[in-house]
């Protein structure tokens, strides 16, 4: 990379330390955005159920992609013991991170304004359905929040709404509330003082949406949902080329033209020599008048070349396509293959990998797994030990059941 040091120095964020109180999506990907920068990430999770998404039918794919670069500790935070535990756990952290139901920790006691009280440098993260207001105490999801802020809408069809494919809200509200925590990291460098923080799951969309929102404050009138044919992002934007086209061999390849030196570039890969500088196409404005007609030309040219043939002829021309990719694409895809994009997790007997974060940072350490998706309360007795808990205090808080280590993975029977 261009600018990089040398010698790479040190993940970011090692010396951070932080405290996850998570389940399923949300919390954990944030938790893994700071492990993977280095952070000392301990996530706690109940000794009975641990991670609710340990029990989910999926072969423990949702708990083994969020869950890398972490420490693990069963804490059942409902007993004093447990509360002493976690109170000296904060005094020695960063940060706590949550996306538990709304006004959990104030109902355990644990909540910022205590955990200030243990250390003024603490900062308190939570990802939650809604930031304060009206509707700041309703639990939410990531779907929801895809239809109360606009994006369903906008992805569907006429009266028929849908979600993005992904985790989208859940991740995207983590990476703001990471992006919240870093700041606060800073500023605490300058006051000493620590900070509390809520991402929202609805606010994040609303913010996604921001441009049609504005639109529809200029027009009055509603985009139509992108499913339409004629209210795609290109239609949104004037772009005369804008869609997928078939190929040859039966694949799919999406073509965007998007000013000038695009129409140019896809008059030179598909020789249409005749059309590169005709008046008629000289602008977004004139080509998207003429949509159709282009469509129907740019169609016959891409069905009689297979898929390779016409990405390279884009490629060398600079003009920006795309194939249609399944995750099972993605898993040998060149890019990711050739640019060391992956991470090797091994879990048990399972061997599979998971891409890295998507950021390359030129003057620290490459990023990579420094701990694997850890069993229920796998590190409990080293972190009680660092705390200064002596082996028979350790026995007795197992026996009274305060703290777990166990050799459970997931709360389901093996893939058959």
């Amino acid at each position: 990379m261009a600018g990089a040091s040398p010698s790479r120095q040190k993940l970011p964020l090692e010396g951070v330390r932080v405290l996850e109180l998570s389940h399923i999506v949300a919390g954990p990907s944030g938790g893994l955005i700071l492990g993977d920068l280095g952070a000392d990430v301990i996530k706690i999770e109940h000794p009975e159920t641990g991670d609710t998404a340990r029990s989910h039918s999926n072969s423990g794919s949702t708990f083994y992609s969020f869950n890398r670069n972490k420490k693990y500790l069963a804490l059942d935070l409902g007993k004093p013991d447990g509360k002493l535990i976690f109170e000296r756990l904060v005094a020695q952290s960063d940060v706590v991170l949550d996306n538990f139901a709304p006004g959990a920790l104030r109902r355990l006691g644990l909540d910022y304004e205590w955990g200030r009280g243990v250390n003024p440098r603490i900062i308190y993260c939570s990802v939650k359905g809604f930031l304060p207001g009206p509707y700041a105490d309703r639990p939410f999801l990531d779907e929801l929040a895809q239809m109360a802020g606009g994006l369903a809408y906008l992805t569907g069809f006429k009266d028929q709404p849908m979600r993005a494919g992904a985790s989208i809200t859940d991740i995207g509200a983590a990476t703001y509330g990471v992006i919240g925590i870093l700041s606060a990291l800073y500023r605490r460098e300058r006051t000493g003082v620590g900070d509390c923080i809520d991402s929202g799951l609805y606010e994040t969309i609303v913010f996604w949406v921001s441009q049609y929102i504005t639109t529809v404050q200029l027009t009055g009138v509603n985009p139509p949902p992108r499913g339409s044919r004629d209210s795609t992002m290109g239609a949104y934007m004037g772009w005369g080329v804008y869609q997928l086209f078939p190929t040859r061999d039966g694949r799919q390849i999406f073509i965007a033209v998007t000013g000038n030196r695009h129409w140019a570039g896809l008059c030179d890969a598909l020789d249409f020599g005749d059309w590169k500088h005709a008046p008629e196409f000289s602008s977004n404005r004139k080509r998207s008048a003429q949509k159709p007609r282009i469509a129907e030309r740019v169609k016959q040219a891409v069905e009689q070349l297979t898929y390779d043939e016409i990405a390279a002829r884009l490629y060398k021309a600079l003009v920006p396509y795309s194939p249609v990719n399944t995750p099972l694409d993605l898993i040998d895809e060149k890019h990711l293959k050739e640019g060391r994009r992956w991470l090797h997790l091994a879990v048990g007997n399972e061997r599979f990998k998971l891409p890295k974060l998507p950021i390359a940072m030129g003057g620290t350490a490459e990023f990579e797994v420094r701990e694997q998706p850890g069993c229920l309360g796998e590190h409990t007795d080293s972190i009680l030990a660092a705390l200064g808990y002596s082996a028979p205090e350790i026995e007795k808080l197992k026996a009274e059941r305060v703290v777990l280590r166990s050799d459970r993975m997931l709360n389901i029977g093996p893939r058959e």
